[in-house]
């Protein structure tokens, strides 16, 4: 009998050794760490937005100033001549419709043609960190 019950329980940790599966306690850890992983995704999407925005702020005034100078050229404007933004944003003017900053920023245009360098608008968006700015600098407009 004693025979019998030995073999009965080695049939029973073979069994309980050869299943396939996975126990609660490592599904648990795979679902933490799945968990976690997620959560570093969603806290750099945060960061990612904003640079998306701020370039996308950049590139929108560098397609303005694009617009005036070519549009100054066009019209033998000298630098410091009137430019409204009335003038540059349109139907049928240099630009068809008025850029807006994806961040909420408001865009401020000068009444001239700039100077090189010196770019044609600004945005005022100020963010909440030290690059999160959409105020042109002078490095940002030394060929502009």
């Amino acid at each position: 009998m004693k025979t019998h019950i030995n073999r009965t329980n080695n049939t029973r940790l073979a069994k309980r050794l050869n299943a396939s599966g996975m126990t609660l306690i490592e599904i648990s850890l795979v679902i933490a760490l799945l968990l976690g992983l997620i959560a570093v995704v969603f806290l750099g999407l945060g960061t990612y937005r904003a640079g998306a925005d701020k370039a996308k702020c950049k590139m929108q005034l560098a397609a303005v100033q694009k617009a005036v100078r070519a549009g100054a050229n066009f019209q033998n404007l000298d630098i410091g001549a009137d430019l409204e933004s009335t003038d540059v944003f349109g139907a049928g003017l240099l630009m068809e419709n008025e850029p807006a900053c994806p961040s909420g920023g408001e865009y401020a245009w000068e009444a001239t043609v700039p100077a090189v360098g010196t770019p044609y608008g600004n945005c005022d968006f100020e963010g909440t960190g030290a690059t999160s700015t959409h105020v042109l600098v002078e490095a940002d407009t030394t060929d502009w």
